[in-house]
């Protein structure tokens, strides 16, 4: 069986959620906010109309992005707290449901098959760089793409709408990250409040509101719940107090305001924890990785392979023959077929960016690639595949 028949097959059976722009999603509330914080001409669908009159007007935005926090997870949040009483509805996650994906269509608008950045890792065939898009390094050295000759809009084409709002735009992230060069350009220029401790970046929304003379929009980034669960897992010890404790400051929040802005919450994709027994590892020399032009790239659970010229049959034999049993592998026009990158064509970029394969786990898997002198980091929880528990996020509203 093919792999395109394969993945339909694990659609129709539910095991994997296909990705649709017919369902709420996660590219349909970053227009949503866009355009009530006024950016104009934003694409506005059926999903994007919905979401804007569930919103609805307001003077004071607090959008708040809990990376990581699936919609099975709010069973993991206080009863009768604040993610439970306010939850409005469920989104679906763009694919791949990740971090890097997400932010950008947050920033731009568009869908990952638009803007380009398609997972945690991608190769640059131009300079031959394998990369991590986000802290904006070479991947295996971590040295600054600036030391390559890189320039910030060759990795993120796309210019983001944050600039253009008449609602004024901050984002309160954590300190380390709030002049990085991918903040930088998410927030398209607008003011950065970096924070220490979660109270502190409640504490700065709050203020942006008291203080405020004007409209405002005010976006607070939170990766502790993603960071420990990749660390310990979905079930981790302290994963259940981490959510109750952004909850109790959450529940805070909205008190002190009296209305005063509405609060939306989300995330970017959810987490699954992954076995030892579906955790593969190519060595650097080895059969399958000798066939590739440069390491896999994309993520874990859904690696890209850029294969070298006229060795496509032999990677293909290889790879089917020793992860078959767990991976679908398809092309990347396969992937615009299904439309799993978004419903429009995949750009120039994207394309290219997909190499030659893809593959995409049932059920969730991961491959990593060990360098030499970089081992890889092996997470516990892990996402974007294309499992329930990963593309499930939720909206809450209050």
């Amino acid at each position: 069986m093919s792999g395109v028949k394969r993945l339909t097959s694990w659609f129709e059976a539910g095991a994997l959620v296909r990705p649709s722009a017919d369902a709420l999603n996660f590219a349909d509330l970053s227009r949503a906010i866009a355009s009530l914080a006024g950016v104009d001409g934003v694409e506005i669908t059926p999903g994007v109309e919905r979401l804007r009159a569930s919103i609805g007007p307001a003077a004071h935005y607090i959008f708040v992005l809990i990376d990581g926090l699936g919609a099975d997870f709010l069973q993991k949040a206080p009863k009768g707290g604040f993610l439970r009483t306010h939850l409005a509805t469920e989104l679906q996650a763009v694919f791949p449901p990740t971090t890097a994906a997400a932010l950008t269509t947050l920033a731009t608008t568009l869908w990952p098959a638009e803007h380009a950045v398609i997972g945690w890792w991608l190769y640059l065939a131009a300079p031959g760089l394998s990369i991590t898009p986000l802290p904006f390094v070479e991947r295996f050295s971590k040295k600054p793409l600036a030391d390559f000759g890189v320039a910030p809009e060759e990795v993120f084409p796309m210019p983001g709408v944050w600039g253009r709002m008449r609602h004024s735009p901050a984002t309160i992230i954590s300190a380390q990250l709030a002049d990085s060069v991918y903040t930088r350009y998410a927030s398209g220029g607008t003011p950065r409040i970096g924070y220490e401790h979660t109270a502190e970046a409640f504490e700065a929304a709050r203020n942006r509101v008291a203080e405020a003379s004007g409209r405002t929009l005010t976006y607070l980034y939170l990766p502790q719940v993603d960071s420990l669960m990749h660390e310990r897992g979905t079930t981790g010890r302290g994963v259940a107090k981490l959510i109750a404790d952004v909850d109790g400051h959450l529940a805070n929040l909205a008190a002190e305001l009296k209305g005063k802005a509405r609060i939306i919450v989300t995330a970017d994709h959810g987490q699954v924890d992954i076995p030892k027994e579906r955790v593969f590892i190519v060595k650097a020399g080895d059969a399958l990785s000798d066939c590739l032009v440069a390491p896999p790239s994309g993520e874990p659970t859904v690696p890209v392979f850029h294969v070298k010229r006229g060795r496509r049959r032999e990677f293909r034999r290889l790879f089917e023959g020793r992860l078959g049993e767990y991976f679908a592998l398809i092309l990347p026009e396969d992937a615009e077929r299904l439309s799993l990158f978004g419903p429009s064509k995949l750009s120039g970029l994207a394309r290219q960016r997909l190499g030659s394969y893809l593959a995409i786990a049932s059920p969730p898997s991961a491959l990593y690639y060990d360098a030499p002198g970089a081992p890889p980091v092996i997470h516990v929880g892990v996402h974007a595949g294309l499992s329930s528990a990963e593309m499930r996020i939720p909206l809450v509203l209050a």
